[in-house]
């Protein structure tokens, strides 16, 4: 997996935000002068990876400098659907053959019998392509306890503002 101080690879996805699909650039943001939060998973509807997705989306983290992308081996429609079910405002990029998240070292060989696919795993990229925070989850379906209060203080030491960090909810049972 790539290590705090590395320099980031860049990458170029296909991803929807709403229901327009567009081609991503990591570069374009990080030439703007914006951070990117990167939060890899398998699979849209992915019960974990649904509840960490939904506190990215809770956090409010995106602004004029900072963007988050979520990032799967989902195709743009499955992600179209799928941000419209939870109301998720940031774009949702195709990663279908996990050569990005291979990239990062955050990909799967084969996972559930689908190929190559992106691990969880959260990689915040500052603009001047230094990873500052890097994490993952070996297990797509543990919920391990996402770090998200670890990358709100990350960001706050980035970007010089508060970040209120938002839980995920795992019980199933009871969804927020």
């Amino acid at each position: 997996m790539i290590a705090v101080g590395q320099k980031a690879p860049d990458l170029s996805l296909p991803g929807v935000e709403g229901r327009e699909g567009h081609v991503y650039d990591l570069h374009r943001e990080i030439d703007a002068g914006r951070a990117v939060l990167l939060y890899f998973f398998p699979a849209d509807f992915a019960p974990v990876a649904t509840e960490e997705l939904r506190a990215l989306e809770a956090a409010g983290w995106t602004g004029p400098d900072l963007t988050v992308w979520g990032i799967s081996g989902d195709s743009i429609f499955a992600h179209a659907a799928f941000a419209e079910e939870y109301a998720l405002s940031f774009p949702l990029l195709s990663d279908f053959h996990a050569g990005g998240a291979d990239a990062y070292g955050l990909a799967y060989d084969d996972w559930e019998v689908h190929g190559p696919a992106p691990k969880r795993g959260l990689v915040l990229v500052d603009t001047d392509w230094e990873v500052r925070y890097a994490w993952s989850a070996e297990d797509a379906f543990a919920p391990d306890g996402t770090p998200f209060a670890a990358v709100a203080g990350e960001l706050e030491a980035l970007l010089g503002r508060g970040f209120e960090p938002a839980r995920p909810n795992y019980d199933a049972e009871n969804p927020q």
